[in-house]
């Protein structure tokens, strides 16, 4: 059975990409990354994701307004989700109010929110909550 869409994780910390990879994993294809210039690397041999999670919280977060760019110059369209211990949950949600493209989520999250905001941020919880009650 074919996987969902494709998700990039950027983050340098392994517990990191296994929680999130714990919570998507069954519905979406992850690109698990070691960090910006993995990501980076990884597109140029023309991994092309639907969507990609940054951890703002890693010691490359100097480089991540850079690397937002360059997603922008790949033509990348999808959602672009930021994760930070340093966003209060509030903030987090208004952020992601505010944009089409960004979206926000503060960690740790609750079990469950991180599968919820990519769906929605996607398109995808309709559908979802459609081939559930088949």
């Amino acid at each position: 059975m074919p996987k969902g869409p494709r998700v990039m994780l950027v983050s340098e910390e392994p517990l990191f990409r296994l929680a999130m990879g714990r919570e998507l994993a069954s519905d979406f294809e992850l690109v698990p990354t070691l960090g910006i210039a993995s990501a980076d690397r990884r597109m140029d041999l023309g991994v092309v994701p639907e969507a990609v999670i940054v951890d703002l919280d890693s010691v490359e977060r100097a480089a991540v307004p850079t690397f937002l760019a360059r997603l922008v110059d790949r033509d990348l369209s999808g959602p672009r989700i930021l994760v930070s211990s340093h966003f209060r949950p509030e903030v987090a949600a208004a952020y992601s109010a505010s944009s089409l493209t960004h979206f926000a989520l503060s960690r740790p999250w609750r079990p469950g929110a991180l599968r919820t905001l990519v769906e929605s941020v996607m398109g995808l919880s309709g559908l979802r909550a459609m081939t559930v009650g088949r």
